[in-house]
């Protein structure tokens, strides 16, 4: 997978996970297209708009700052590349230390678009994995 459109559009989302936890939304905001959307896994509401993303990323970071220090890994699942649309299955753990400590592991999809040879992120979605089935 190295150096093929599979692992170029993960490092998308990889880069948005790393640009998070260096608390560099801008860079986030970077690789979103103008129609991007997320469902994040943490909080409640869907955000359409650049104004609705743009709060959502400063109240994430917020969120972030109140607690203790964030380890996190992704790991991709399955990457799909469709042409010019890539579908990035990943899973997220999250662990945060007091204050606020929380542990969490996430199902996270992400649907991407070439645009002039770089990937640009159109959704992003994620939820948190139950601890055990029905």
């Amino acid at each position: 997978m190295p150096g093929s459109p599979e692992a170029a559009a993960f490092d998308v989302v990889h880069g948005v996970y790393m640009a998070f936890s260096e608390g560099r939304p801008a860079d986030i905001e970077s690789v979103q297209m103008p129609e991007y959307s997320v469902w994040d896994g943490l909080t409640p509401g869907l955000r359409m708009s650049l104004d609705e993303v743009k709060q959502f990323h400063a109240q994430d970071q917020g969120h972030k700052v109140s607690r203790g220090a964030l380890t996190w890994s992704l790991m991709p699942l399955k990457v799909d590349v469709l042409g010019d649309v890539a579908v990035v299955l990943s899973q997220l753990e999250v662990s945060y230390e007091p204050p606020n400590a929380l542990d969490a592991r996430l199902r996270v999809s992400d649907v991407l678009r070439r645009v002039y040879g770089a990937w640009m992120m159109f959704h992003h979605h994620e939820s948190v994995e139950p601890v055990s089935g029905l």
